[in-house]
């Protein structure tokens, strides 16, 4: 496909992972976690922050299998052809399903607090657009567009969880119980995972990272995900904080409605908290724009499809799906539904998926150098 660049930096990878998943459920964090675990939360919190990390090192395992090749390029390579189609679609669907949530939830946020009066669909066209517009031009300029928005939204919600201080007046909600209860911590954990569902998009993003940049890329994503766990860190703080955990378990936005608490006198905007929305609004529209070019690159090896025309036309064709399916969510319980039923299938495809890409990888090497004669497909 024709780009401006064919490579991003690996500070831009790195941003790009942040994006990934930051854009789905950090508006509705952390009241699961509360609801299901209690007073061990935050074991609950910790144990989804380590498989994030065990994540990521399974996925860059995936990478390094063959770091100039494609996602889709290894699994037609080394899997028979049915198991490909498979993974393809499975794939597919999952990069599908995650922008429908998160436009769901993002809509349903902008309704609440800022538009009230406007017809939900206006503002799903309005993101679905935008969305579309920015990974219209490939992947390096919209690395370099995430780049420039991101940096200075993270500083600005940081800046605004910090004047949360003079509200934090419950601190005993944020103390670990030293009395564990595995089975409510393990189910809060697989609710909340959510936050860090979206890091699979490791190996995609991978061969756009110079092969001399990518020690250098591998050591950014895992610092990308140490500040990322520690950014939600500090949400879960300051949300238990300011709210005790039973007024906590229902609100349907616990973050926003805890940063609505800052009110600073003289500023044209008193509730300046609200502005925060509109800041991790923008993580949400990066975090659809990924996506829609994730399973555009997905798609286009499957059907052996070139150009920057079927590109395009993919996009804006998943740009509709996403927001057909979106619209058909009729409310905030409808969306906590679904994302309830969906993270686990998720979570196993993308721990299970990477196992045995590593596993079959090894094996077929194997036979390569026991036969030397043998395909490289192994058929």
């Amino acid at each position: 496909m024709r780009e401006t660049t064919r490579h991003i930096s690996p500070l831009q990878y790195a941003i790009l992972e942040t994006t990934a998943f930051m854009g789905i459920g950090i508006f509705g964090y952390p009241r699961e976690l509360v609801q299901q675990a209690g007073h061990d939360a935050l074991w609950g919190f910790l144990l989804d922050w380590a498989a994030a990390y065990f994540g990521v090192w399974l996925l860059l395992k995936v990478a390094y299998i063959d770091p100039r090749e494609t996602l889709l390029g290894m699994a037609r390579r080394i899997w028979p052809g049915p198991v490909y189609w498979v993974f393809g679609l499975l794939d597919a669907a999952l990069h599908v399903t995650l922008p429908v949530i998160a436009l769901a939830q993002f809509t349903f946020v902008i309704g609440t607090f800022f538009l009230p009066d406007t017809p939900v669909l206006t503002i799903e066209v309005v993101m679905i657009g935008m969305a579309v517009y920015i990974a219209w031009w490939e992947l390096p300029p919209l690395a370099r567009t995430v780049q420039v928005i991101d940096i200075p939204v993270m500083a600005v919600s940081v800046a605004l969880l910090a004047l949360m201080t003079p509200h934090l007046h419950n601190f005993y909600a944020i103390r670990p119980s030293v009395d564990l209860h595995l089975v409510p911590i393990g189910r809060g954990a697989l609710k909340t995972f959510y936050i860090f569902v979206g890091f699979e998009a490791i190996p995609i993003f991978w061969p756009y990272v110079r092969v001399e940049d990518q020690p250098r890329a591998r050591r950014y994503i895992y610092w990308a995900l140490t500040l990322s766990g520690s950014f939600y860190t500090a949400i879960y703080i300051a949300t238990l904080a300011s709210e005790s955990p039973w007024y906590l378990i229902h609100l349907e936005w616990p973050s926003v409605s805890a940063l609505r608490l800052i009110n600073i006198t003289g500023l044209l905007i008193d509730k300046l908290g609200l502005l925060i929305a509109v800041f991790w609004g923008m993580l949400s529209l990066f975090f659809i724009s990924l996506r829609l070019w994730a399973v555009t690159h997905v798609l286009v090896p499957m059907f052996r499809r070139r150009g920057l025309g079927w590109y395009r036309g993919i996009v804006v064709g998943l740009g509709a799906l996403v927001l057909g399916l979106a619209h058909r969510l009729p409310n905030v319980e409808s969306v906590d539904r679904w994302t309830a039923r969906i993270v686990p299938v998720i979570l196993l495809f993308i721990f299970l998926y990477p196992t045995a890409f590593v596993i079959t990888a090894a094996f077929r090497k194997r036979r390569q150098s026991t036969h030397p004669g043998a395909p490289a497909d192994g058929r």
